[in-house]
């Protein structure tokens, strides 16, 4: 079992109730990544719908209050049980606070499924060109958390995040995936998109120097089945302003298949 697995195992003590460990390794500087916390929301939700081969694919989340490493509950309620989906309400609560809450859409996929059409990814050099971020070439605080998710940027992206500056356009590509030293993909790597999705620098850091810009509500969309391996992401904003900035992520496999989107409403850390 792989690091990953692990941190976002729950366990169901009761009805529509589930604990969890909540794994350190995933901080940020003081609190827990967001996606890694969806990770572990997306875990309860699809035991509660009792769909062990489900898949999630739509999801939307409140991000209410910094996490920590350490014990945690999850309540998960279906609304609906739905033939083709089931639509759970999950929260995670940390010392009876409530953290994050979501709303999770269940559905079946086929993993053999081809679109009837699909965009042309971005232009994202292939892993081997791109740079690798090392943790002890940023902020200490950050260190954990890069040595669980492994990300590469392209030239110009790496080159844009060492020199942000207003004239440049927030737009960052490259490619994410777990740590090998953590044991690699997981079991399932539908698993790791909620991670993915949120693991990156905030895109606002090709514009500004890098800060924690907490994420005010995020919402994303799986829509195929990833193959194992590391994933290509293109992240990019529309409008920094007053303090507030959207962000979008697409994600594709080693297929070239568009396997998650994501939007998003954060603030610029102070």
């Amino acid at each position: 079992m792989t690091r990953f697995d692990s941190a976002t195992t729950v366990t169901k003590v009761g009805s529509g109730h589930y604990t969890a460990q909540l794994d350190g390794g995933y901080l940020i500087g003081a609190a827990l990544n967001g996606g890694y916390l969806m990770a572990v929301l997306q875990r309860a939700a699809l035991l509660e719908a009792e769909r062990p081969h489900a898949l999630a694919v739509s999801s939307s989340y409140h991000f209410l209050r910094p996490g920590a490493g350490g014990p945690a509950e999850v309540a998960a309620t279906v609304l609906k049980a739905g033939r083709t989906i089931t639509t759970v309400q999950v929260t995670l609560y940390q010392n009876d606070k409530p953290l994050v809450s979501g709303l999770i859409a269940i559905a079946e996929f086929d993993a053999a499924a081809t679109p009837v059409y699909q965009s042309e990814p971005v232009e994202i050099p292939p892993i081997e060109q791109c740079h690798r971020l090392d943790p002890r070439e940023r902020q200490a605080e950050n260190a954990d958390f890069l040595e669980r998710v492994d990300q590469y940027y392209s030239p110009a992206t790496y080159e844009l995040l060492g020199d942000p500056g207003t004239e440049k356009s927030p737009d960052l590509r490259g490619h994410v995936r777990l740590s090998e030293l953590d044991g690699g993909d997981p079991e399932d790597p539908t698993l790791f998109l909620p991670l993915a999705i949120d693991a990156l620098p905030p895109v606002v850091s090709a514009l500004l120097p890098w800060n924690w810009a907490p994420t005010v509500e995020l919402t994303w969309h799986m829509r195929a089945v990833p193959e194992a391996g590391p994933l290509a992401f293109h992240a990019r904003s529309d409008t920094v302003a007053d303090g507030w900035f959207d962000e979008t992520v697409d994600l594709w496999d080693t297929k070239g298949r568009l396997v998650a989107q994501s939007r998003q409403l954060a603030r610029i850390g102070r």
